[in-house]
């Protein structure tokens, strides 16, 4: 019988370019139904949705032309946050090319080129938000071994998360729980240190900018389980909806909206006033202007204001 099914199996996937897929996971869309090049069509097009993002926010950190924008980049080059800041987004754009690689072939291989980088983008994220605030002569000698240590200390994880998953290919939990680990960690943290922000939410960027990521990463997990338990023989939960491929879209954006909120709370702890533009496929960024002016400044400028208008007007008199 176990023959029969092989020989079945080969007969179904020799007129398809990648051949039978090796993947221990086959995702609810039906394999090969679009296109005997794509095993899976919708799944493998969203996945570039992820890369867009990456490079949509790498494009608001290298803005060539003029305008506001152009200012928001200057101050970035002055700041050591945007080379870390690319670093990030170059890792979560090889998250959407190795996505897109995984499912038009099912194959273990490129599964691989998947979930690393996945790993590799969470891990930056949590290295940004951790070095957020730059190292003082006030700090500990252990606060200092810590930040010391950090990279060294995520580098090895991901290489023991990457070197598990390349020996233990048929337990696809031991990536959904190392990942998960990683976001639970980043949102815990990233919700501590937005508690040092004083403004209520809907006058405050960095915490709107948090909220836009957190919906988008809760409704596109619930998007990733449901089609994970109610999966039926059609290809489809909802019909005519992919919501692997929604899963796509919306991690995506909340990896860049993370990261926007990331660089709008560094850049008001510097004391930059920053603004939300929208653009016209209407995903938001943050801009950053000038500092914000020292208040006893502006009183100190206020009262010689005063004084020469009444010094002009004691002359108008006379």
């Amino acid at each position: 019988m176990t023959l029969d099914m092989d020989q079945s199996i080969h007969e179904k996937y020799k007129h398809y370019y990648w051949g039978i897929p090796d993947s221990p996971i086959d995702w609810c869309e039906n394999n090969y139904q679009i296109s005997p090049y794509i095993c899976e069509f919708y799944n493998t097009f969203s996945s570039f949705a992820i890369s867009f993002f990456a490079l949509y926010g790498v494009f608001l950190l290298t803005y060539p032309f003029g305008g506001k924008l152009q200012q928001h980049v200057k101050i970035l080059k002055s700041l050591e946050i945007r080379g870390r800041t690319l670093l990030a987004y170059a890792a979560l754009s090889t998250v959407g090319v190795g996505s897109a690689f995984y499912h038009a072939t099912l194959l273990y291989k490129h599964q691989l080129f998947d979930e690393f980088p996945m790993v590799i983008s969470v891990s930056l994220f949590v290295y940004c938000i951790l070095t957020i605030r730059p190292i003082s002569k006030q700090d500990s000698p252990k606060y200092r071994l810590f930040r010391h240590l950090l990279p060294w200390v995520l580098s090895l994880y991901v290489c023991v998360v990457a070197g598990t998953i390349f020996v233990i290919r048929d337990v696809p939990t031991i990536l959904q729980v190392s990942f998960g680990a990683l976001v639970f960690i980043l949102i815990t943290i990233s919700q501590q240190t937005i508690k040092t922000v004083e403004e209520p939410l809907f006058k405050s960027n960095p915490k709107r900018l948090l909220l836009y990521s957190t919906i988008s990463m809760v409704t596109a997990y619930f998007s990733w389980l449901i089609e994970r338990k109610l999966c039926s023989d059609g290809g489809y939960v909802i019909p005519g909806l992919q919501l692997h491929a929604i899963w796509h879209v919306l991690t995506g954006l909340s990896g860049f909206y993370w990261m926007q909120f990331y660089l709008c709370l560094y850049l008001e702890k510097l004391n930059y006033k920053t603004q939300i533009i929208w653009s016209w496929f209407g995903v938001g960024s943050i801009i950053a202007n000038i500092k914000s002016s020292s208040p006893n400044l502006n009183n100190q400028n206020n009262q010689n204001n005063n004084n020469n208008n009444n010094n002009l007007n004691n002359i108008n008199t006379n």
